[in-house]
């Protein structure tokens, strides 16, 4: 290996070094194997009591709907309190909700209509707590590690996504639905104690707002003056809304498309994770371009989703799925990186509360609509629309470039720096 090889897997795993962020990893890794597995027990739950895919969609609407409507309050809030104490008391909710779930399940009462309240419950949850997990990177890392902090933080997705779905699958066939919900309980004592152990003495400090009104208009304004801010949100809008519908398509495409069991679903959500494992570790030593490098991105991303459309059979979608695993993970670390490196500290909050908004906020819209393209249509094309959502992306961003001069994207520091989680 010579110097510059060296320096890049160095690079890839500084985050590391910090103990905080160590523990912040391990808890949240645990933790979402346990929210994976939640995931593909709701999602089998539903296909299994209505046999619609619009149903799956109605849900999917419902958990990311208080993302789109709170995304911009919650992300003031992070930029006003706590991150660490905000992080605790959504965990804890979230643990009691998952117990709520397994309750009805397993006492046999559960109905559509207990799925569409406990899914929206915990879309409040997530909605307030996206915005302080991302904050909360830069606390424990600081500027200079942030770019390996971002890009390692998103294998926590992908790693979980490998582990949960297949673990869920089999369980869900042997033992029962409700074991998933009482080990996704369990996991958030993890994840609690896991925080409660962070060392606050060596939080990076980061400026928090006081009760001054405004504050909100202000985080808006100050995305409509900064295009190089504006630009990703933008992108993630469009990917987030047609692309990012996974827990819907991938289902339906394995069920309606190739006639399969949930087995078969937890199998190709968690192949897919490998390329995503593989992707996040290759990204984080990358110093992203704000537009060259994100259109090279999407650009991949397009590709690897036209491929799904046309996959012939159940198998060959699995093969592809590692590469839209790989291709997804780099979108979305290069967006957010490219994101948090525009944006300065005192604005991370409301900033990466717009980026949740966009990300996760565009679901209720993307899952309701792809939902209903499958039903009338086919399960590939969500794929195929997808693919061609992302290309025109590509093309726009190499095509607009910045009115003002561009932001430190490449050399994060001090004073542009902001903090994320990965999907």
């Amino acid at each position: 290996m010579n110097d510059q090889q060296a320096t890049s897997a160095s690079r890839r795993f500084a985050a590391f070094d910090s103990r905080n962020f160590r523990l912040y990893f391990i808890g949240q890794t645990i933790s979402s194997v346990g929210s994976w597995m939640q995931s593909l027990a709701v999602t089998w739950l539903i296909i299994e009591i209505t046999n619609r895919s619009d149903q799956l969609g109605v849900a999917m609407a419902l958990q990311f709907l208080p993302m789109l409507l709170l995304g911009a309050p919650a992300g003031l809030l992070a930029d006003k309190v706590d991150n660490r104490r905000l992080l605790l008391a959504t965990s804890a909710v979230s643990g009691v909700l998952a117990a709520a779930f397994g309750l009805v399940v397993a006492t046999g009462t559960v109905t559509i209509w207990w799925i569409y309240a406990l899914t929206f419950l915990l879309g409040l949850v997530i909605a307030v707590e996206r915005p302080a997990m991302q904050a909360v990177l830069f606390q424990l890392v600081g500027p200079k590690l942030l770019p390996s902090a971002v890009a390692t933080n998103s294998t926590i997705n992908s790693v979980s996504r490998l582990i949960g779905p297949a673990l869920a699958g089999l369980l869900i066939a042997t033992v029962g639905v409700d074991i998933c919900f009482a080990i996704n309980a369990v996991s958030y004592v993890v994840v609690f104690g896991a925080l409660l152990a962070l060392r606050t003495s060596e939080l990076v400090a980061r400026p928090l707002l006081g009760r001054t009104k405004g504050r909100l208009r202000e985080g808006f304004a100050y995305v409509r003056t900064h295009p190089e801010v504006g630009r990703p949100l933008l992108v993630m809008v469009v990917v987030g809304t047609i692309a990012y519908n996974f827990q819907t398509t991938f289902p339906s495409m394995v069920h309606f498309g190739f006639h399969r069991g949930a087995a078969a679903v937890g199998t190709v959500m968690s192949v897919s994770a490998i390329g995503s494992i593989l992707g996040g570790i290759y990204i984080a030593g990358v110093r992203p371009h704000p537009r060259r490098t994100l259109a090279i991105v999407l650009a991949g991303f397009a590709g690897t989703f036209l491929a799904m459309s046309v996959a012939p059979n159940y198998w060959s979608f699995v093969a592809i799925s590692i590469l839209l695993g790989f291709a997804s993970a780099s979108f979305q670390s290069v967006n957010t990186v490219v994101l948090q490196q525009a944006t300065e500290p005192g604005m991370q909050g409301r900033v990466m509360g717009l980026h949740q908004m966009a990300w996760f906020g565009s679901t209720p819209i993307g899952a309701l609509l792809m939902g209903w393209v499958i039903q009338v249509s086919s399960p590939r094309v969500p794929f195929a629309l997808g693919g061609l959502a992302a290309l025109v992306c590509a093309v726009a961003v190499l095509g607009r470039r910045s009115q003002s001069a561009p932001a430190p994207a490449v050399e994060p520091a001090p004073a542009t720096a902001a903090a994320v989680q990965s999907a």
